[in-house]
C-alpha cells in the first residue's frame, strides 16, 4: 500500500489514509489520472484531489461509485460505512447510506429545518442544545450533517419532497441572523429543480405530524427505508411493511394540508424578514417568484 502525502484536517485518521491510500494505490496501477477516476466513477471534479489531500472524508456514495469503477464489491462502500459512522448518532447511522443511494428522498419536519438543508451555523446551535455533549462531538456531528449536503449537488441528484410545518419557521433555535440566514437558504434549495420544499401552515391545526418526524429513502428495485425521529434519538426500520404504509399515508396526509411551493416560498421569505429583523438580503424577492413545481 502506498503512502500518500497531505495535510488536510483528516490527514492524521487512520481510517481515511486507509481510504485514501487504497484509492490512490488501485489508480496508480491502473494509471488513472484523478480526473479519469472521477468520469469513471461518476462523481463531481475535484472530489478525487480533495479526499486524496484530507480535504474532505470519503462519503459512502463516492465509495459506491469507486467499487463500480474499479469493478469492486462494496469495498471503498464499507470503508466509507466505518468512517461515516461515528459522524452521526448512533441510531442514525445506517440511514446516510440509503439516504445518498436513494432515487427519492421523503422528509417532514415539525419543528427544525430538516438536516439536508441545514446552515452550518444554525446545525451547530441545534446540536449544541444536546445533553452533555462535547464541543468535539459537536464539530464532528456538524460535519457529519454537512456532508450529507453533498447529494443535493452530485451528479443525478434524489428528487426530494419535503414537508416543513410553520412552526420550523418560528421556533428561535438561535440567535436571529443565523435564523435569517437559515431562511435564505431554504429559499436557495427550494429553487432546486430537484427539490419540491411545501410549508404546512399553522391554520391547519393540530395534525399527525405533529407527532414526530421522519424520513423515506426510495431506491428502485430495494424496500423503501424510513427513519423515524423520537424522544430515544430515533430508528430506522428496513422490512416493517406496516411501517412503511403507515408513514407513506401520513406524508400523503401532510402533503394535502400543506401550501403550494410558491406561496411556501412567500411566507419563508416573510418570516425571514419580518420575524428575524432583518431585511431579506437583494434577490430574495425574486427567489420567490421563480417559477416552480407545485407539490406532488
Amino acid at each position: 500500500m502506498i503512502k500518500v502525502a497531505g495535510s488536510g484536517p483528516y490527514a492524521d485518521d487512520e481510517l481515511c489514509r486507509d481510504f485514501v491510500e487504497n484509492l490512490a494505490g488501485l489508480r496508480g496501477k491502473l494509471g488513472w489520472s484523478q480526473e479519469k477516476l472521477a468520469a469513471e466513477a461518476h462523481v463531481g471534479k475535484g472530489v478525487i484531489a480533495m479526499t486524496e489531500s484530507y480535504q474532505r472524508k470519503p462519503q459512502v456514495d463516492h465509495g459506491i461509485g469507486y467499487d463500480k469503477a474499479f469493478g469492486l464489491k462494496a469495498m471503498f462502500e464499507a470503508k466509507a460505512q466505518t468512517i461515516q459512522s461515528g459522524a452521526f448518532p448512533e441510531a442514525f447511522q445506517s440511514f446516510p447510506a440509503h439516504e445518498a443511494t436513494a432515487h427519492d428522498l421523503y422528509i417532514y419536519q415539525h419543528s427544525l429545518f430538516p438536516g439536508l438543508i441545514q446552515t452550518e451555523r444554525y446545525a451547530r446551535a441545534v446540536i449544541e442544545t444536546w445533553p452533555n455533549i462535547t464541543a468535539d462531538e459537536t464539530e464532528r456531528l456538524v460535519a457529519g450533517r454537512l456532508g450529507r449536503q453533498e447529494i443535493l449537488a452530485r451528479d443525478n441528484p434524489p428528487k426530494i419532497f419535503m414537508l416543513v410545518d410553520e412552526g420550523s419557521l418560528r421556533r428561535p433555535v438561535a440567535e436571529p441572523a443565523v435564523m435569517h440566514e437559515q431562511c435564505i437558504r431554504v429559499l436557495e434549495v427550494s429553487g432546486l429543480p430537484t427539490i419540491s420544499l411545501s410549508v404546512v401552515p399553522y391554520s391547519t391545526g393540530g395534525h399527525m405530524g405533529l407527532l414526530g418526524a421522519f424520513w423515506i429513502a426510495e431506491k428502485q428495485g430495494h424496500p423503501s427505508i424510513v427513519y423515524l425521529e423520537d424522544a430515544a434519538d430515533g430508528r430506522v426500520c428496513e422490512d416493517d411493511p406496516v411501517i412503511l404504509n403507515r408513514v407513506e399515508l401520513r406524508f400523503r396526509s401532510l402533503q394535502q394540508e400543506a401550501l403550494s411551493t410558491r406561496a411556501s416560498r412567500d411566507v419563508i421569505a416573510r418570516i425571514a424578514k419580518e420575524l428575524w429583523n432583518a431585511t431579506a438580503p437583494t434577490g430574495a424577492g425574486a427567489l420567490t417568484a421563480a417559477p416552480t413545481a407545485e407539490a406532488v
